[in-house]
């Protein structure tokens, strides 16, 4: 085994620190050694850090949301998730590896940091992660659950973009309505709207001629067939109601799906390929970490022209 094959397997398996009852400034101060060791060992590998993605606790599960390899990998990104523990203490744990990238197999250095704090702790986010923060990136706060409470509202004055999922909140009304405040502070991303991508493709390419456009000044109505609890279903039926100057109506349908059909002015749009219920788009949410998701706001200012037939 050349040397250079010994250091890619070392880095792989990890180079790794943990402590309890420690502070964030021993856990950055173990971080920087770690990669300064990372960097003596030497070989192949380059950092692509493109943020600072921290991942909230889910107060909703037993252990706190874990974001795939492949997910991170297409996203570079220090990784500081905060875990919720009783002890009045604050435990940390930091990994430095490598992994493999593309076609070409190039390795690229990534960096995971887990803190353990109890609830009172964790209410001070900001001041929790602000020496874990690798400077000159965009931070991005990933909320996997739905009560978000005092986290979400401390990582909201430290985050630049806020990514979560409306089609997890059982509460469809609170889901819309977290939604509506946190597009007010600063940036989101929405999974349930990126959910609807793919119809709302569909449903512009289907009103692309002159002929179909003018039946919207004939028969100015819509429908969605989903499910009616679910977020992505209602943005997407107010989106069409925005675009077409239209009321729409949500709905039933007979599946888990959250969008099973629509129809516009007369005209039924064909479900495609990319209609899946699937909870991911993760990786696309932080892809569009510098572009606002056209659309998105004016959905949410048009929710009243739903009407939900339950």
């Amino acid at each position: 085994m050349t040397w250079v094959a010994s250091t890619i397997k070392e880095l792989e398996a990890g180079l790794h620190w943990q402590a309890s009852d420690t502070s964030t400034d021993v856990v950055a101060d173990s971080l920087s050694r770690l990669l300064r060791e990372a960097d003596h060992l030497g070989g192949d590998h380059v950092s692509l850090r493109t943020m600072n993605l921290i991942v909230a606790p889910d107060p909703q599960q037993s252990k706190v949301h874990r974001i795939g390899t492949m997910e991170t990998a297409l996203n570079p990104a220090r990784m500081i998730r905060l875990i919720e523990h009783k002890e009045d203490r604050l435990d940390a744990e930091v990994r430095v590896r490598l992994i493999e990238v593309g076609e070409a197999g190039m390795h690229v250095l990534v960096e995971d940091i887990n803190i353990h704090a109890n609830a009172s702790r964790l209410a001070h986010s900001r001041s929790l992660v602000a020496p874990l923060l690798a400077r000159g990136l965009p931070t991005v706060a990933w909320l996997p659950g739905y009560d978000h409470g005092d986290v979400e509202l401390s990582l909201s004055e430290t985050a630049h973009v806020t990514v979560f999922d409306s089609d997890r909140d059982p509460d469809p009304a609170r889901a819309i309505a977290f939604a509506h405040e946190v597009a007010l502070k600063h940036p989101s991303r929405d999974l349930a709207w990126l959910r609807t991508l793919e119809w709302r493709r569909r449903i512009s390419g289907g009103f692309q001629s002159d002929q179909a456009q003018g039946t919207l000044a004939f028969a100015p109505s819509g429908d969605v067939v989903g499910n009616v609890h679910a977020a992505s279903a209602m943005l997407l039926a107010a989106w069409i109601a925005v675009r077409a100057d239209i009321n729409v109506t949500l709905r039933p349908g007979t599946s888990n799906a959250p969008v099973e059909g629509v129809s516009v002015a007369g005209i039924t749009i064909s479900p495609g390929s990319g209609e899946s219920c699937s909870p991911g788009y993760l990786h696309e949410a932080l892809d569009t970490v510098y572009a606002a998701p056209l659309g998105y706001e004016d959905a949410l200012q048009a929710l009243d022209r739903v009407v939900i037939v339950a």
